[in-house]
């Protein structure tokens, strides 16, 4: 199992020094990525501030201050953008990263930002947003891999369209996806290269679709997997998982925790800032190192 650390996506920092001295302790550390969350709008009344960063700016800005690690999103609303723009954005960071990106891809969930920060101005249904989700898709891995595009869905249409330059990675960065419906386990498995779910978000209990334990993770590992033999895909997939980082008297017991993950598929694990307690950069370095050498080591 591989690990990397989430930032969460508010400010939290009080200056682009912390930032700075954060990211450089990721590395530092060991971490292989820096998955951060992409949100505009978020007037939930669990969180505790709507300050947030935007996402791909700050990644570009990661990318200029790191040499290894990987940078990643978890996870980019496709319908909440134009799908062509998000493709040029992400080749543009592979490029600016020399080939360190990884594209976390969604349907999206929150209303306030489709609302004020879709280029279409409403939020659609849940079906509506994943065949926007299918059709972004498409049209971000054509502009990657092919010389002029034209497409004609029944969302978005392309006319010799062309993106360049291309993205370092190839045939294109690697696409996780972080749907968790049926419907998008079955996409997840016939065009992307991994996928993520928050294993205390969405919970079945909750009347959603998430993974908060490790049986029920196995089973969305299986369905992929099953998917991933239906489309004959041979390509290497990523099962990951997103999770809160503990408290450092809590560092043994994720131990066991993240065991039968590991036991139940899961190859990734990201940890993020807690949400509910934002912590100080010095608090939160501190439970970096700690999670790198008291949790990292045993896998």
């Amino acid at each position: 199992m591989r690990f990397a650390a989430s930032p969460s996506p508010f400010v939290w920092w009080s200056g682009l020094k912390e930032l700075e001295q954060w990211v450089y302790e990721v590395e530092s550390c060991g971490y292989d990525g820096i998955f951060s969350p992409d949100h505009y709008d978020l007037p939930v009344p669990e969180f505790p501030s709507n300050k947030l960063i935007e996402t791909w700016t700050t990644l570009a800005y990661i990318a200029a201050k790191t040499k290894k690690v990987r940078l990643g999103t978890v996870a980019s609303p496709v319908p909440r953008y134009v799908p062509s723009q998000l493709a040029k954005i992400i080749a543009n960071v592979d490029i600016l990263s020399n080939g360190r990106v990884i594209a976390g891809l969604g349907a999206g969930w929150n209303r306030e930002e489709f609302l004020n920060y879709s280029p279409h101005g409403y939020y659609d249904d849940p079906k509506a947003r994943v065949e926007k989700f299918l059709e972004g898709l498409q049209i971000i891995v054509k502009l990657w891999t092919e010389e002029k595009v034209t497409f004609k869905g029944k969302y978005y249409k392309l006319e010799n369209a062309t993106l360049l330059p291309k993205p370092v990675q190839k045939p294109h960065p690697p696409i996780w996806s972080g749907g968790f419906s049926p419907r998008m386990l079955e996409i997840s498995a016939k065009y992307c290269n991994g996928w993520f779910v928050h294993r205390e978000a969405w919970a079945p209990e909750k009347g959603g679709y998430g993974a908060p334990t490790p049986e029920e993770y196995s089973k969305k590992v299986e369905l992929i997997r099953k998917y991933l033999r239906y489309y004959g895909r041979k390509e290497e997939f990523t099962f990951a998982l997103l999770g809160w980082m503990p408290e450092k008297e809590k560092m043994k017991d994720e131990i066991k925790v993240l065991e039968k993950y590991a036991e139940f598929g899961c190859q990734y694990y990201i940890v993020e800032i807690p949400l509910k307690q934002p912590l100080s950069n010095g608090k939160y370095i501190e439970l970096l190192r700690a999670f790198a050498r008291e949790v990292i080591p045993s896998f």
